[in-house]
């Protein structure tokens, strides 16, 4: 596969999930418990029994709209008297569908849908499951979310929802007493901010792919069969739920396209296509006038032709595009300027893809993207707004992934997945502990675990916090002895101190607050006064496990700055720590500090009245809304990031005893501010930026002692061109016995870099296809029979690959099936190899295989 015909999934950051071996019967719920209460639609939502029944139903809303009913013309999107619309929007990820590493409870026991309302079953029934589930959807969007999505300029939303919101599970070919409550409410909502919205089955009954966000992970059933039915089974399913959801949004505007499958990748791009053409065949038998979108498969749409030819009409292709996540280069400007400019040569990017659809006429949704994660608030915010309008250009409607993501510790940082995220919690300041310094004796500023001088409250107007003071000792072996002195916070602007008694003259001031076993604390000790100390010192002490500690309330100010300091020290501890923290959550006896902004919950252990709350506060937690990405999402003037010039030319390096020294001549353009210099040690990674001048010159006197590549960019504001020529020091033979890294390649044709999830990480290669080759320069210590071991994987197994010395075929190496593009296998060979300095070459023989490694040694 070749870029960018690969999409990517959005994922799950935190940790990979275990396969839930879930039945269906553990998934979803029963009409039997279900009642329609509080339903903000203006629609009924009668109670269907049987499959015929819902076509009594009414339609989605009474409520009036501007909305014109769409549909495609061309490669347009278009309102009924056929003028073109942007649609420019985002998606509902985690409402109707959960995905855990979206809300901060992402665990290895409990990571999808169908293994949380398994559990809930288990512990509390059935009907309480409903409930929660209820109140989880009831918090997770609320007014105060679409009034921000209008907020943002958007105009349409993408709703991903799971089979068993809609059919009855206990009741195959059933629907729910509440069957549309919450697609109703969405187009209600939608309808009244003159937002359009996109219907997306995330999760079809059995699940369309492995992944966790198809609401249960490992199951693949709609493809392989499951639970003691064929595919066939649960593709009938779909295709009759498909139906009832066209049946009852058949005449609505707000509706502007149903989008069958979302990322069904469990099978071959032929199945997927003849599957989605009968889907396609099932809806149209009800509803003839809406868009049909077509989902592509990880490789592509190719597979499906022309839509016409198959006798698909009115339908818009559908991808997902993640530049610089996944493997797709690396976060930043460049891969985004190369996606959305085309590419050096003018030509790949998404010229490439408006090319194929143009020559398919059939308009495109780009369902997923992220062009602002990892690029801080201003980069982030221009990106996806350059993002967002060079779709547009293209007639190309998009939706964001995602509108709304909280994290454990909050806030923006440097760019968020979601629109808007939880507010930072002010969380740790200073951290030392006997694993990482035993015996320290230091300031909080130069604490050996994390140190935080500077705070700046987060929100705005006045807000309570409590520091806290805490210590502690684990394990068989844990004790604790700990002083501290000299604890100030003070703001910064008028050096007003907000702690009383930060000296431990006496007693006063502090609260005692213990988790676990009691703290001994004992004050005026005067031999435990830290370096630096003064006087008096508090000292925390305790002969067994445990954590604790003191606690004093503070009154912050939101964007003010406070400077925090003291002095610290162990006293012979033995697997121990201490810490400090600002919390706005008064200690509780028995409950941990841990300075999150949200509690991870273990819900196998968690009660009733903890889910309850974590439910509760998704709905009432204050946001931090990407202010940036607001801004330039709805600003007039969109930033002029790609006017870009020249990269310099004529770029040369001479190898010197002071460095690598190089030159170039200036880009011709006027206007050229200055130029970037970039170094790496892999062939064709645009690398690190090393250096930023004015002038023509720099000489590199820190290039690390192996082949190092060079390249050259001009730029001008916000714009930079796309890099020079690379050059590259004398290419360093990697000596035999030893490892070869595949990114060290000397030359190849055809593969590409992306980074690995495999130990020791870096990059492997990917994307091979039959016939491409690596050349590796090696130097073989001695003439002999080695073993050497090839670090491979596939989803799916390939013929492989030849290692070849010039014209003489020295292995030949089939890739097993290892589960996974990033699953890593070892593969051992017997090999014979001559000394001297050679080039190996790696020949594929075949696709479909990933390649990290070689090593060779001694048998």
């Amino acid at each position: 596969m070749k870029l960018p015909t690969k999409i990517f999934s959005h994922w799950q950051p935190l940790s990979l999930a275990l396969a839930a071996s879930v039945a269906i019967a553990g998934c979803g719920s029963s009409s039997s418990d279900s009642s329609t209460t509080n339903s903000s639609s203006s629609v009924s939502s009668s109670s269907s029994t049987s499959s015929s029944s819902s076509s009594e139903q009414s339609s989605s809303s009474s409520v009036a709209s501007e909305l014109s009913r769409l549909h495609a013309a061309g490669t347009q999107w278009v309102q009924a008297d056929g003028t073109p619309i942007a649609l420019k929007g985002t998606n509902l990820g985690n409402w109707l569908l959960q995905e855990f590493w979206m809300m901060g409870q992402s665990t290895d026991a409990v990571n999808d849908q169908c293994t949380l309302e398994g559990v809930f079953d288990q512990r509390f029934g059935t009907a309480e499951r409903e409930r929660l589930m209820e109140l989880f959807r009831d918090n997770w969007i609320t007014e105060r979310d679409w009034d921000q999505m209008a907020e943002f300029g958007l105009n349409v939303v993408r709703v991903p929802f799971m089979w068993n919101l809609i059919e009855d599970e206990a009741n195959p070919y059933t629907l729910r007493n509440d069957a549309w409550e919450y697609l109703d409410r969405a187009i209600s909502e939608a309808e009244s901010r003159d937002m359009y919205v996109i219907l997306d089955l995330h999760g079809a009954v059995g699940a369309q792919g492995w992944e966790h966000h198809s609401g249960c992970a490992e199951q693949n059933w709609y493809w392989d069969g499951g639970n003691g039915q064929d595919a066939t089974y649960y593709q009938d399913r779909t295709a009759w739920l498909w139906q009832q959801i066209a049946e009852r949004y058949k005449t609505s505007d707000t509706v502007a396209g149903y989008g069958l499958l979302n990322e069904p990748w469990g099978t071959t791009p032929e199945t997927l296509a003849d599957n989605i053409e009968s889907l396609y065949h099932k809806v149209r038998e009800i509803d003839q006038e809406h868009v049909i979108i077509l989902p592509g498969h990880s490789q592509g749409i190719d597979a499906y032709g022309n839509p016409a030819d198959r006798g698909m009409e009115n339908v818009a292709f559908e991808m997902h595009f993640y530049p610089g996540i996944f493997g797709w280069g690396e976060i930043g400007y460049q891969v985004h300027r190369d996606w959305l400019t085309c590419g050096i040569n003018g030509t790949g990017g998404v010229c490439e893809w408006q090319a194929r659809l143009s020559a398919l006429n059939t308009p495109f949704l780009i369902g997923e993207f992220q062009p602002w994660t990892g690029l801080g608030g201003e980069l982030g915010g221009k990106i996806a707004r350059a993002t967002y309008d060079t779709y547009a250009q293209h007639g190309w409607a998009a939706t964001s992934w995602a509108y709304k993501v909280l994290s454990n510790t909050g806030g923006q940082g440097n760019g968020t997945w979601g629109m808007v995220t939880n507010q930072a919690s002010l969380g740790l300041l200073a951290k030392a502990d006997t694993w990482a310094c035993a015996g320290w004796d230091s300031t909080f500023s130069t604490a050996c675990g994390t140190s935080t001088p500077t705070i700046t409250a987060p929100g705005e107007g006045t807000q309570d916090y409590y520091l806290v003071i805490k210590a502690g000792a684990c394990c068989d072996a844990g004790r604790l002895d700990v002083s501290l002195d000299s604890i100030s916070l003070r703001a910064h602007e008028t050096a007003t101190e907000l702690l009383s008694n930060g000296e431990f003259n006496d007693n006063s001031g502090w609260t005692a607050w213990t988790a676990g076993d009691p703290v001994n604390l004992e004050f005026n000790q005067t031999e435990y006064i830290p370096s630096g100390g003064n006087g008096a010192a508090l000292r925390l002490t305790s002969a067994s496990v445990s954590n604790g500690g003191l606690y004093q309330k503070v009154s912050l100010t939101g964007g003010q700055q406070y400077q925090f300091s003291g002095v610290f020290k162990d006293n012979g501890s033995t697997d121990a720590w201490a810490e400090m923290y600002l919390v706005p959550t008064q200690p509780v006896d028995g409950e941990d500090i841990t300075g999150n902004a949200l509690a991870q919950l273990d819900f196998n252990t968690a009660s009733m009245a903890e889910i309850e709350a974590l439910f509760n506060e998704f709905g009432s937690l204050d946001y931090d809304v990407h202010t940036e990405l607001k801004h330039w999402l709805t600003t007039e003037q969109a930033p002029e990031l790609f006017s870009l010039k020249n990269p310099p030319s004529n770029v040369t390096l001479v190898e010197t005893d002071g460095g690598n020294q190089l030159s170039w001549s200036a880009s011709v353009e006027p206007g050229v501010e200055g130029y970037r210099i970039y170094r790496s040690t892999v062939v064709g990674s645009a690398g690190e930026l090393i250096a930023q001048v004015d002038n023509l010159q720099y000489l590199d006197s820190t290039a690390p002692e192996q082949t190092t590549y060079y390249q050259i960019s001009s730029y001008a504001g916000d714009a930079e061109s796309y890099p020079s020529t690379s050059v590259a020091t004398t290419t360093v033979a990697s000596a035999l016995p030893g490892t070869v890294q595949a990114e060290h390649f000397s030359a190849m044709s055809g593969v590409q870099l992306e980074t690995t999830s495999d130990a020791g990480g870096g990059h492997n290669i990917g994307y091979i296809d039959t016939g491409d080759w690596l050349d590796y320069l090696v130097t073989i210590e001695a003439a002999g029979t080695y073993t050497i071991e090839y670090r491979l994987a596939s989803a799916g197994g390939s013929d492989g690959f030849s290692l070849l010395l010039g014209d003489n075929t020295l292995d030949t190496v089939a890739v097993p099936d290892t589960g996974d593009w990033q699953a890593w296998q070892s593969v051992n060979h017997s090999i014979t190899l001559p000394a001297g300095e050679h080039t190996l070459r790696v020949k594929a023989l075949a696709g479909s295989w990933n390649f990290n490694w070689l090593r060779v040694s001694a048998p």
